[in-house]
């Protein structure tokens, strides 16, 4: 039986995206390749809402994790002052990437399920010098998402630098680095559409000006490097420093294409109807968001009913042909469960969540009124109809 992925990445992929993965790999340093790669990396730009000609687009074989290493350590020295929005597990990683360079490490941390206040922020950058403030736009954890805008326009006019994590967010919600943002990256097998494998992202000018100025602190993670291949191949000579992932930048070409052909505003608007339907769907079983009040477009986590057992609720789900995650909130993890709703998502695979999530707390005795998820659910997506 085929079942559903609704993880938070990877994700359900578009079957041209797939089929990209299946072509010949050809020389990474072929003509042909290096103009994939070209249109993919200006690409890249315009889906994180910058130029080309002022900022630095990056696509890197390896994960989420490498973005978040590539996108901090090319920019500060080791004891510099950072400043952690943590808004759940991802905040935590920073804080754990962090104290290998430095021990001058501060957090904001909003209580669990609350997204970060501006307002704290920019008090504590008037009356702190840090060289780098980070920032999860959507933390995978916990379904929040900080309001980066806000948070860009309150660190405007400070010399510290504002890096995204845009892993859950980027291609999914309404994103633009020319709010005053000097990095973001994010991940081919979130809401960009692309299986696992490529750590993606834009430095800005600002960025990169701090770069010159500091010593690699890294070796692959050393953006100099990759610098010197993203410029050759966006001038169509190409550059080497590691082997490129042929197929897998080949499909990401392919998706990225995708993604400008709906348009980011109708693709923004679409993440944003499926989420508000799934939360609905929620709500009426009677279950609980985490997220207080700024719900992303892509992820939401959800509390189990008291009492019920977490992995048999996924095991069920699973029989029943929808896959979803665990937890991850530490103390917690057993206590709730995770929805990606990212990429290609459509109502019919948001119904078909909600159906199952029913049935499976059924069968572990939670006695939801069948179809309450899929009423509220469906109301809200005949509105938009």
């Amino acid at each position: 039986m085929r079942k559903l992925l609704m993880i938070p990445g990877p994700i359900e992929y578009e079957s041209n995206v797939l089929n990209a993965m299946s072509l010949p790999t050809i020389s990474h340093s072929s003509p042909e390749f290096i103009s994939i790669y070209r249109e993919a990396l200006q690409n890249v730009s315009t889906v994180f809402g910058s130029d080309v000609t002022d900022s630095l687009p990056f696509i890197i074989s390896g994960s989420g994790t490498l973005g978040m290493e590539v996108s901090t350590v090319n920019f500060i020295k080791r004891d510099s002052k950072v400043l952690v929005v943590n808004t759940g597990y991802f905040g935590d990683r920073f804080v754990e990437l962090f104290s290998r360079f430095t021990d001058k490490i501060e957090q904001i941390r909003p209580p669990l399920g609350e997204a970060s206040e501006p307002g704290v922020i920019k008090e504590k950058l008037e009356t702190n010098e840090y060289e780098m403030m980070t920032v999860t736009h959507v933390d995978t954890s916990t379904g929040v998402r900080n309001d980066v805008r806000k948070i860009a326009e309150a660190s405007r006019g400070s010399e510290t630098l504002l890096v995204v994590d845009g892993v859950c967010s980027v291609g999914g919600e309404e994103f633009d680095m020319k709010w005053g943002i000097d990095v973001a990256f994010t991940a081919s097998q979130k809401a960009l559409g692309t299986p696992p494998g490529l750590a993606v992202g834009v430095a800005g000018k600002r960025a990169l000006e701090r770069m010159a100025n500091v010593k690699p602190l890294t070796f692959f993670s050393d953006l100099r490097k990759w610098e010197a291949v993203s410029r050759g191949v966006l001038a169509s000579n190409g550059g080497y420093f590691g082997t490129p992932n042929v197929n897998l930048i080949t499909a990401l070409g392919v998706s990225l294409s995708n993604i400008l052909n709906e348009g980011m505003e109708k693709r923004i608007a679409r993440h944003r109807l499926m989420s508000s339907a799934l939360r609905a769907g929620i709500e009426g079983m009677g279950l609980e968001i985490m997220a207080k009040k700024s719900f992303a477009n892509t992820v939401s986590a959800v509390y189990l009913p008291e009492g019920a057992d977490s992995k048999k609720f996924l095991s069920d789900a699973e029989k029943m042909g929808v896959v979803f995650a665990s937890g991850l909130i530490r103390g917690i993890a057993g206590k709730y469960f995770r929805i990606g709703h990212m990429g290609s998502i459509n109502s019919t695979e948001v119904l078909l969540s909600l159906s199952a999530i029913e049935r499976a707390l059924n069968k572990g005795g939670k006695n939801i009124r069948t179809g309450s998820g899929l009423i509220a659910a469906e109301e809200v997506l005949l509105k938009s109809d």
